[in-house]
């Protein structure tokens, strides 16, 4: 089997990890800052999802001509 066809458990789990890590410090930036919060502009929440899509839709064209 190819290399770039193995799953590294280091490489993922370090992924995890790091992600915890991130939800860590914006929990506790929440905590001590809850007067940063504000809401997201409908326009902007609008162009999140549309770019969502746009990466999904690559992904999915990437996977079918692989």
């Amino acid at each position: 089997m190819a290399k770039g066809n193995v799953v590294s458990f280091t490489e993922r789990k370090a992924e995890i990890q790091a992600g915890v890590e991130f939800l860590d410090l914006l929990d506790r930036d929440v905590k001590d800052n809850p007067e940063t919060i504000q809401p997201i502009p409908r326009g902007l929440l609008q162009r999140i999802h549309t770019i969502r899509n746009q990466a999904d839709e690559n992904r999915r064209r990437e996977l079918q001509e692989g």
